[in-house]
């Protein structure tokens, strides 16, 4: 008689196995607590190409272990007022659109610099702002932002001004954000929250949320003021600490420029890169790079490399070669090549692992 049929001649139904008990278990979890209470990584995460959009700053890159703002994931920008927040974001944003993907920025403030923004590369054409009333309303525009899929970075500015002195709307606000990193683990969008220091009552939970809900978390720390000859004031020197970081080893510190007319300094940024990894070499007649003079001083240098876009996109390859998980940026064509992949490779030695972040005094300023 066949295995098939029992011993009353009836046919028996073939045990299940392990993956179709599994199946079925999964089935009736989504049935009771809804959609996306259990998931396959693969089936949610971005994929590790696709894993994070450079920040602008090379260093900054190199300083998160993953090239950049997470996707999938809510990142907090830590500063005080005019600290470099704001410019961040809007590298952002350009270098996701440059990757051909969709932005958002909601403006909470109602203060917006559209000058900055095209500055740091942003096609105004193809952004979309969202100008909330309410701390609540700018969180339930974002939920239903991330919930589409389709937005690939996504900038929130500082909710305290929507927030006010109402202690009940900052509560409210943060079960929102609960609400929005629910929803975060199947979207290929980076969130970044920029966040004010200075924290006052209201603004507890909504700190105490963002802190508990980002994956990374980034101080930025004014250092000093960069100077013209004529003491006007052009830039600053900020410093970027991942104080925070679900993904990579965090307290990583990134130093760089700031200036008013473009952003980030990518050449300034080169050379001083440069110089730590002893891909250039500072001789008494200047700075060299292979069989390139660069100039006597930093400030020379840098004004070679603004003049030669080709030297510095060869200095930046020399710079990410012991880090492939860094995409290349072709400053001619504005266009970002290469995946983003996560970095195995160890600390830099220009990444210093100091904890120290205090102010320089004041008079302690660079002139260029």
């Amino acid at each position: 008689m066949s295995d098939q049929t029992c011993t009353t001649g009836q046919p028996t139904t073939p045990p299940l196995d392990r993956e179709e008990r599994l199946q079925i278990v999964l089935r009736e979890l989504e049935r009771r607590f809804g959609p996306w209470i259990v998931y396959r990584l693969k089936d949610a995460r971005p994929a590790l190409g696709n894993l994070a959009i450079s920040t602008g700053s090379l260093s900054l890159d190199l300083a998160t272990g993953i090239g950049g703002f997470p996707r999938g994931r809510i990142t907090e920008l830590i500063g005080p007022t005019s600290s470099g927040k704001s410019t961040l974001a809007f590298h952002l944003l350009a270098n996701a659109q440059r990757q051909r993907g969709f932005v958002t920025l909601i403006d909470s403030t109602h203060q917006v610099s559209f000058d900055q923004m095209k500055h740091c590369g942003v096609d105004l054409a193809d952004l979309f702002l969202v100008v909330p009333e309410s701390a609540r309303e700018a969180l339930e525009v974002a939920a239903l932002l991330v919930e589409s899929k389709g937005l690939d970075a996504l900038v929130i500015g500082p909710l305290s001004d929507l927030i006010g002195r109402s202690a009940r709307v900052g509560q409210s606000a943060a079960r929102k954000l609960g609400r929005l990193n629910a929803i975060m683990h199947a979207a290929p969008t980076a969130v970044v929250f920029l966040s004010d220091d200075r924290i006052r009552p209201p603004m507890i939970p909504v700190s105490r949320a963002l802190r508990h809900f980002s994956s990374l978390r980034i101080q930025i720390t004014p250092l000093r003021p960069l100077l013209h000859p004529s003491g006007d004031v052009f830039g600053l020197r900020i410093r970027a600490e991942t104080v925070k970081n679900k993904l990579a080893p965090a307290h990583r510190q990134a130093d760089f420029d700031v200036r008013r007319e473009r952003g980030v300094h990518r050449e300034a940024e080169l050379i001083d890169l440069g110089l730590a990894r002893s891909i250039l070499e500072e001789r008494s007649l200047g700075i060299c790079f292979e069989r390139h003079f660069l100039g006597r001083g930093r400030t020379r240098a840098i004004a070679t490399l603004e003049c030669d876009p080709a030297l510095a996109q060869d200095l930046e390859n020399r710079i990410t070669a012991g880090s492939p998980s860094l995409p290349s940026f072709d400053a001619q064509t504005e266009h970002c090549a290469g995946a983003v992949q996560p970095s195995s490779a160890p600390p830099e030695p220009h990444v210093s692992l100091s904890s120290d972040t205090r102010f320089l005094p004041s008079h302690l300023c660079t002139r260029e």
